[in-house]
């Protein structure tokens, strides 16, 4: 879920970037015994754990290296879009989360809240706090608390606010342990939000001066942070689960994929953070563990629908959405390795549906060109990407839209920072390399923010009355088999409107050696590290 907000401050500048990152890029090329570039194969993306972490009871003390995919800035959950690849498991190690969601089980369970019920409507949930939870600085984890910190990420504009805001009508303590939500409609899954950066409470003192200060209930405590270098942590020991295994928690990041993987296999690194398809199955290959998620829409284009930009017809953006094959694109990108596809959800997603994503048709597209230019389009399409970054799909695009009649010019910023002017504040763009990566937990807010009209984090400008209608049915449906059937005729409009551009979906591992144990997967690939350890 990636509110993107143009007024967005500065701290919230750092998932942005991530989601700008999230390309179709210049990936190191994987190749097999004949020099050939490895086969693309799902298999080895299957959605789970993977492998075999460390046998035998936990071990005390030692401390636990982790190679993030990008290096944490900010350590306030509202200046963060909290995900596996954005800072979220650092977060969670120091402020915990009510609810934790199990991946493999697909469910929700407690964590620092006690537990959640709904009613029979799904209109009011209430949550039960554990008894005699403290605050790293001894203050207790009670009602008021949750509601404080709460009420305050919404009050800051947190990446969630705007969803939670038109979903929740009150958030209100009933007593010391009980907190009640009252939702201006059904939300059936209504736990997610309690699983992510708005379930992460931060105590009352650490937003009580003129400046930040990361204090909270986890299992672990802020000791310092050194840009470019490190973010350490050390052990909780008033944790309500108990006083965690390992000592200290440190956090380096390393700049390339292919280095990543190999700190963990030197055994520099402990853990490691993968969302390469082609350096993900080298990890796999080598036989090490860890925690496998798949994110739909994870490999994209927005598409700038604005009035006065050429992409805002709708014959132009069917014509590039049958012209742009995503098979090309995983070729260029990750030599081959992949999930490429044109449907909204991946084959490993649970929802991928009945209905197929747009069709690729060469000869369909040329004749939507051919009718667009009647209606008065010039034949040009501006791609914006990134430098080093985006350059191979740059290419295969060009050649791809060439040949239905689209002349494209491409032009490459310096970085991600640039990308996101031009993108969110600019808005100066027809297509723009980006990641809608979708976990099956939070579908809903995932398509709300990124392309229901009175969103804020809409970066295209997308908007269609029956989309926005369809996306509000999903978030007040009450049934799986109702989600499914709302999703399916979503794909429909999709298909009809072309609100962005899908090249796949994309696989995201957590890795670790096989001294580590312990660690355990949670929602939009974080993982709690609240019972691991690392033998010696």
């Amino acid at each position: 879920m990636k509110s993107r907000h143009p007024r967005i401050r500065l701290a919230s500048l750092a998932t942005l970037a991530l989601a700008a990152g999230l390309l179709a890029g210049c990936a190191e090329e994987s190749k097999g015994d004949d020099g050939k570039a490895a086969d693309s194969g799902s298999s080895i993306f299957e959605i789970g754990l993977v492998g075999d972490s460390a046998a035998g009871d936990p071990v005390a003390g030692g401390r636990l290296d982790v190679s993030s995919y990008s290096e944490l800035r900010t350590f306030d959950p509202v200046g963060v879009i909290a995900g596996g690849l954005s800072g979220g498991t650092e977060l969670a190690a120091i402020y915990d989360v009510l609810l934790r969601y199990d991946p493999e089980q697909g469910e929700y369970q407690p964590q620092l809240a006690e537990g959640i019920s709904a009613d029979d409507a799904f209109t009011t949930w209430t949550l039960t706090l554990r008894p005699d939870v403290t605050f790293s600085d001894g203050t207790p984890v009670d009602a008021d608390a949750v509601v404080g910190s709460i009420e305050r990420y919404l009050a800051e504009g947190g990446g969630q606010a705007t969803l939670f805001q038109r979903k929740v009508k009150a958030t209100k303590a009933i007593d010391e342990r009980t907190v009640e939500f009252t939702m201006t409609e059904p939300w059936a899954d209504f736990e997610y939000m309690l699983a992510t950066a708005p379930g992460m409470i931060v105590a009352p003192a650490a937003y009580a001066g003129k400046e930040f200060t990361p204090i909270g209930a986890g299992p672990f405590t802020f000791v310092h942070y050194r840009p470019t270098e490190e973010l350490l942590l050390k052990a909780n020991p008033a944790y309500w689960g108990g006083a965690p295994n390992l000592a200290e928690l440190r956090f380096r990041n390393v700049q390339t994929a292919q280095g990543t993987l190999d700190v963990v296999r030197t055994g520099d690194a402990d853990v490691a953070v993968l969302r390469e398809p082609n350096v993900i199955a080298d990890a796999v290959d080598a036989d090490l563990a860890g925690s496998m998620n798949v994110v739909s829409m994870g490999v994209g284009l927005i598409v700038n629908s604005r009035e006065g930009i050429d992409t805002a017809e709708v014959l132009v953006r069917r014509a590039i959405s049958q012209a742009l094959d995503p098979q090309v694109i995983i070729d260029r990108s990750y030599a081959g390795i992949g999930l490429p596809g044109t449907q909204m959800f991946a084959d490993e997603s649970r929802w991928r549906g009945k209905v197929e994503g747009p069709q690729i048709d060469v000869d369909a597209a040329k004749e939507l060109v051919e009718q667009a230019k009647a209606k008065g389009f010039d034949g040009t399409i501006r791609y914006l990407g990134i430098a080093k970054v985006s350059q191979n799909t740059g290419v295969a695009i060009e050649a791809m839209l060439g040949r239905i009649g689209i002349t494209v010019e491409a032009e490459y910023v310096p970085g991600a920072a640039e990308m996101i002017q031009r993108v969110f504040v600019d808005r100066d763009f027809d297509l723009a390399g980006w990641s809608f990566g979708t976990p099956d937990a939070g579908v809903f807010p995932e398509l709300f923010e990124s392309f229901h009209s009175e969103s804020n984090g809409n970066a295209g400008g997308y908007s269609s009355e029956v989309m926005d209608g369809l996306i509000a049915d999903l978030g007040s449906a009450t049934s799986v088999e109702d989600q499914q059937q709302i999703l399916d005729r979503i794909q429909e409009e999709w298909n009809a409107t072309v609100p962005a551009i899908v090249f796949g979906a994309q696989p995201e591992f957590v890795t670790w050696g096989e001294q580590v144990g312990g660690v355990r997967p949670h929602v939009d690939s974080m993982v709690l590290f609240d019972q691991a350890w690392v033998a010696e």
